[in-house]
């Protein structure tokens, strides 16, 4: 497999996944070269320096974002280093800022799943599991959903901002006009329902 070369002041690695929003800033890089070539591109990208990286004859210059970042690194078996950054909004426990999260997920299925978990772990509002799918296309319907692009690897990305108050509205409005994929929930009996 050829992978893209990533490059930033004279140095140059691997990129493996890359995930961007629009105005090319980063949210999910994973870089793979000699040791001191992945800790300097992965330096730059930190500190607001100039990174591009060729994908398809096309030259993608990349920005850092206004997100916190973690940092990853590790030995590989071929004795190359591995270097990953992606926003703190995407770890779960993280709860700042409480109103926004990051999803990542090789399958759109999981990601339904870690979109359900985050948004159950920074609201106050009771949810239920099966609301899952329901939710996810009221985020998209609502634009608090925002795929980003996945311009190398595997993996996808969406940014999710939550208006609680809003969120609180919809889900009693829902229920009042006793929308079925809400309702399943407080059927009795069934699978999702109680057996009370």
């Amino acid at each position: 497999m050829n992978l893209p070369v990533i490059n930033s002041g004279g140095i140059s690695a691997y990129c493996s996944d890359l995930i961007v929003d629009e105005e090319r800033e980063v949210y999910f890089l994973s870089v793979a070269g000699y040791q001191t070539a992945v800790k300097g591109i992965i330096a730059n990208v930190l500190e607001y320096g100039s990174v591009s990286v060729e994908i398809g004859g096309e030259y993608e210059y990349l920005s850092r974002s206004p997100q916190s970042y973690s940092v990853y690194y590790q030995r590989l078996p071929s004795g190359l280093y591995q270097g990953v950054i992606l926003p703190r909004i995407a770890l779960p426990g993280n709860n700042k800022p409480k109103d926004m999260f990051l999803v990542l997920s090789q399958h759109t299925s999981a990601a339904q799943e870690l979109f359900f978990k985050h948004l159950e772990e920074r609201t106050d509002i009771p949810l239920h599991p099966i609301w899952s799918a329901w939710l996810w296309g009221i985020f998209s319907e609502k634009g608090w959903l925002t795929p980003l692009d996945s311009l190398i690897g595997e993996y996808q990305g969406y940014v999710v901002e939550i208006n609680e108050d809003e969120l609180r509205d919809t889900i009693t409005m829902a229920i009042a006009h006793k929308n079925p994929e809400v309702m399943v929930c407080f059927k009795k009996g069934g699978e999702h329902g109680t057996s009370e």
